[in-house]
C-alpha cells in the first residue's frame, strides 16, 4: 500500500473515527497536525486538497480523500479484513446508520456542547464556558442519546458479533466523554455502561485513548 497520511487533530471525533478504523485494519500511517480553527498555519497541501477546509484529510500516495465516512468506505475496499461492515446487507445498513447517528447527533452534543465547553473553552478558545450548553448536554441531550443506545443494544456490539464501523463511530464518542470526566450511569443505562467498558478495553480503543491523553496533556487542553 502507498504511504498514508492523516491530516487533522487527533481529538477531533472525525479524525478519531478514521484513526480507529486504520488501527483496526492494522494500517500504518503518519499524522500531520492540522487544527480545525479559522486561519492559523495549515500545510499547503491541506489547503489545496480539502475543498471544505475540514479535518480529516487523507493522503494516499499522491491522491487525497476528504470526509471521514468516505475514508472509511475507501479503507473497507482497500483492506477488506478485518471488516468494518458485516456481510449481511441489512446489518451493513444498520452499521452505516449508527455512523450517521454518531456524526449527526452525538458529535454536536458530546463534542459541541460538552467537550468544547468543558475542555476547550478556556484552554483553546480562551473564553469562559457556556454553562447553558453544558447543562443542556448533561441534563437533556446525553440522557436522550443514552436512552436510544440502551434500546438498541442486544449483544456485545451494536451490530453483529464483531467490532464494526457502528462501534467505532459510536464508541469514539465515549472517548470524548472520558476526556470530559463524564461517567455513564450503570444504574440508568446498564447495557450502555457495560458496552462502553467493553469497547474501551479493546486494544484499538485503549491505544487510541492513551495517545489522545498524551496529546491533551501536551497541549494543556
Amino acid at each position: 500500500m502507498e504511504k498514508i497520511t492523516v491530516y487533522g487533530a487527533i481529538l477531533s471525533p472525525f479524525v478519531r473515527k478514521v484513526r480507529l478504523a486504520l488501527a483496526l485494519k492494522g494500517v500504518a500511517y503518519d499524522n500531520v497536525l492540522v487544527l480545525p480553527v479559522p486561519g492559523g498555519d495549515k500545510p499547503q497541501e491541506f489547503v489545496a486538497n480539502s475543498p471544505l477546509g475540514k479535518i480529516p484529510l487523507l493522503r494516499v500516495g499522491d491522491d487525497y480523500i476528504s470526509g471521514s465516512g468516505v475514508m472509511c468506505a475507501w479503507l473497507e475496499r482497500e483492506v477488506p479484513q478485518p471488516a468494518l461492515l458485516p456481510e449481511d446487507n441489512m446489518a451493513a445498513a444498520r452499521a452505516l446508520w449508527f455512523q450517521e447517528y454518531a456524526d449527526s447527533r452525538m458529535v454536536p452534543v458530546v463534542g459541541g456542547h460538552l467537550f468544547a465547553e468543558v475542555v476547550l473553552a478556556k484552554a483553546v478558545f480562551q473564553r469562559e464556558p457556556i454553562q447553558s450548553d453544558i447543562e443542556m448536554a448533561l441534563n437533556v441531550e446525553i440522557p436522550e442519546i443514552l436512552d436510544y443506545l440502551e434500546s438498541q443494544l442486544h449483544g456485545d456490539y451494536l451490530v453483529g458479533e464483531a467490532l464494526s464501523l457502528a462501534d467505532i463511530a459510536v464508541g469514539g464518542q465515549f472517548l470524548t466523554l472520558l476526556h470530559c470526566q463524564y461517567e455513564i450511569d450503570a444504574v440508568s443505562w446498564p447495557k450502555v455502561a457495560a458496552y462502553s467498558n467493553r469497547l474501551l478495553g479493546h486494544p484499538v480503543f485503549a491505544k487510541t485513548l492513551a495517545e489522545e491523553q498524551e496529546f491533551q496533556s501536551a497541549f494543556g487542553a
